[in-house]
């Protein structure tokens, strides 16, 4: 089996992602969008004061009345991870999620009240259905057990494109309007667009390929080019993103060497049209080689994280 290269892996994770947000989109039938769904929060961390644990889901669907909490997996790898990770959803009681939407500000920024009636976590993998569960449980009981206690916490879901966003194992706690929509599936878009850009993690090689696709391909449509500084990039996938000024001035130092930018200033880049082969090259260059990779070669890099782990 070919191995998966940390970019490709982050190229996947973003696809995921945007495949269960177009769920909410006028794409998907029924979209939930026109159902009232809306998502106001992502990667958000939810604490539950009266037990002391944070859930970090990576979406929140919410309709006015159910607070989803939706964990979004590329693979179909169940691991204990995954267990733990819902196990801290579904600690989040009503009271915890009604204080994380008004810190969120739902009501000023999508009209709804905060007010939470339920909550639900989910969790979708891709590339899985009943036939691979059912096949899968049959070969294993340790496999077996671990669905079990996994949907102790979670309704078990899939997606795929072209294909429909529905569950596969578990039961919602509640029976409000987005629980009966979600059991009786969404269908997904063959091709969704791209609306989120950055992993969770929002590593390297994603951020190149964001940057790049942002402001790269927007220098096509001006004579001399459009510049960027780091702050401005960071401010653009804010809130959504905590994108770190760190992270970015390395990712520079790669478009630059890459030859998809040049540096005009202190932390300003220019992109051109005649960057535009580099622009275009960019997703495929850190698809099959790290950004720490390309800028100080494989021994060098794993050299430097050695000595930042300490």
């Amino acid at each position: 089996m070919d191995e998966v290269t940390e970019g490709v892996r982050q190229r996947r994770e973003v696809n995921t992602y945007n495949l269960f947000y177009s769920a909410v989109t006028e794409r998907a039938t029924p979209a939930l969008y026109n159902h009232g769904v809306r998502i106001p929060m992502f990667f958000p961390e939810i604490s539950n004061p009266r037990t002391g644990v944070t859930a970090e889901p990576d979406f929140v669907l919410y309709d006015g009345e159910t607070c989803v909490l939706a964990e979004i997996k590329s693979g179909n790898n169940i691991d204990g991870r995954d267990i733990r990770q819902m196990r801290e959803c579904a600690s989040i009681d009503i009271e915890a999620a009604e204080e994380a939407l008004r810190a969120a500000q739902v009501r000023d920024r999508i009209g709804l009240s905060g007010t939470v009636t339920a909550v639900e976590p989910i969790i979708i993998y891709q590339d899985m259905d009943e036939e691979y569960l059912e096949e899968v449980r049959e070969e294993s009981t340790q496999f077996a057990d671990t669905v079990d206690e996994l949907t102790n916490h979670a309704v078990l879901m899939t997606q795929d494109y072209g294909g429909e966003l529905r569950p596969l194992a578990g039961e919602f706690n509640d029976s409000g309007n987005l629980q009966s929509l979600l059991r009786r599936g969404i269908e997904l878009p063959e091709n969704p667009p791209d609306q989120l850009m950055l992993t969770e993690g929002m590593e390297h090689e994603v951020l190149a390929m964001a940057v790049a696709d942002v402001w790269g391909e927007q220098a096509l449509d001006h004579d001399d080019g459009i510049e960027v500084s780091r702050t401005e990039v960071r401010d653009y996938f804010a809130p959504k993103h905590n994108v770190g000024l760190t992270e970015l001035e390395l990712v520079f130092d790669f478009l630059v060497e890459f030859g998809a930018c040049e540096q005009v200033e202190n932390h300003t880049y220019r992109f051109t049209r005649d960057h535009m082969d580099a622009v275009l090259a960019v997703e495929q260059q850190v698809l099959s080689e790290t950004v720490q990779d390309y800028l100080h070669g494989s021994e060098q890099a794993s050299l430097t994280d050695s000595f930042d782990g300490n």
